[in-house]
């Protein structure tokens, strides 16, 4: 008799995804959402205010009051949590603070969407583990090599095309990511 497999080891991650409008942003965060569920079974708590305009999948729970996902991510542990839309949600708001500290603390996994490097206080992107960038412009791309530490950010992350994402964790090269709707239907991973 064979046993079904164990999903592997929960991954650690704190992830910016950073880019314009029609960039492809939050549909490439719902394939993340997809593939941590199908490579170590994690739920998702999402925070969505455009609810209903993106499918994150069965694993995801979904909500568009911030009011009721700061008392979800508060009240579980163990999941994938997704902050979409945080340049106009409260990415820079100094009372969220606690919020990112309870993520990092009760969850393995937080995936912050926004629009540009200031889309977050500096005390919650110096936590960040990595980060995921459609195009930038020179300046913005600038500030994030910085963050991370590697020069190739900024030269990479402003010749990317629309739906290419730049990847980079800290201590490991950057990487250029392009994925097709079926990949992310499907549920990608890192």
């Amino acid at each position: 008799m064979t046993s079904a497999p164990t999903p592997a080891a929960n991954p650690k991650a704190r992830v910016a995804v950073i880019g314009g409008s029609e960039d492809g942003k939050t549909y490439l965060v719902s394939g993340l959402v997809r593939g941590y569920w199908r490579a170590h079974r994690l739920r998702a708590i999402v925070f969505d205010p455009w609810k209903g305009e993106t499918d994150w999948g069965p694993s995801a729970w979904v909500t568009d009051d911030f009011a009721t996902f700061r008392r979800a991510v508060n009240g579980t542990t163990g999941c994938v949590i997704v902050w979409d839309e945080g340049t106009t949600t409260g990415g820079r708001d100094r009372e969220n603070i606690a919020l990112f500290t309870a993520i990092r603390h009760r969850h393995p996994v937080l995936v912050f969407i926004g629009h540009n490097y200031s889309a977050m206080l500096p005390i919650t992107r110096g936590s960040l583990t990595e980060i995921l960038l459609a195009v930038r412009d020179p300046d913005d791309a600038a500030e994030w090599a910085r963050i991370m530490v590697d020069e190739d950010v900024r030269a990479l992350a402003t010749r990317l095309r629309q739906y290419e994402f730049l990847h980079k964790r800290k201590h490991h090269p950057c990487r250029v990511l392009r994925h097709t709707p079926a990949q992310i239907q499907k549920g990608i991973t890192l």
